[in-house]
């Protein structure tokens, strides 16, 4: 019994905020990536537009900023820690910086209320049927999708575990 919780905690620890995760095997052993990505360095971001929670059009197309697109879920550890960690950044307050966070598969009442219970600062926006998540990649949140001015990835990191503001990258 006490191996069967271990095993079951591990695998939590190793699946981290993802239910559909890929076997802990393939990515300890062979070192293949953890999920498939969709979108890769150097390519036009496929999101030019978004509203926000609070009715804001977020215009991604912007090319007077370079953007921080975060995809995440309210109820996965790794993205309250993510989040939290913005918020108190100066990314925030960098006006040269466009941030958006998007919450997959989780409706707008959801969001504002996690937002008020958690005092999070960062805009938020939601995608309630994944599609704007399934044009990025097949698995694993949080992203921190940083776009330069021309609005092309610079890069898109799975920010999984420990000081995760440290995955973000510029040119």
């Amino acid at each position: 019994m006490k191996r069967l919780i271990g095993a079951s905690i591990l695998s939590l620890v190793v699946t981290g905020c993802q239910l559909n995760s890929s076997s802990v095997e393939d990515t300890v052993v062979h070192n293949t990536p953890k999920y498939p990505e969709y979108v890769q360095s150097g390519q036009t971001l496929p999101l030019t537009s978004i509203v926000d929670v609070d009715g804001k059009v977020i215009d991604l197309s912007n090319q007077h900023k370079q953007k921080l697109v975060i995809l995440f879920a309210t109820w996965c550890s790794d993205s309250n820690r993510a989040l939290k960690a913005l918020n108190e950044s100066p990314l925030l307050q960098d006006e040269n910086i466009e941030v958006i966070a998007i919450a997959r598969e989780e409706t707008q009442e959801q969001v504002i209320k996690w937002r008020d219970e958690n005092g999070i600062k960062v805009p938020l926006a939601v995608d309630p049927d994944r599609k704007i998540y399934a044009q990025f990649a097949q698995g694993g949140i949080p992203r921190l999708i940083t776009v330069t001015k021309e609005n092309k990835v610079i890069k898109m990191n799975l920010a999984e575990g420990e000081n995760q503001l440290n995955k973000i990258v510029w040119l």
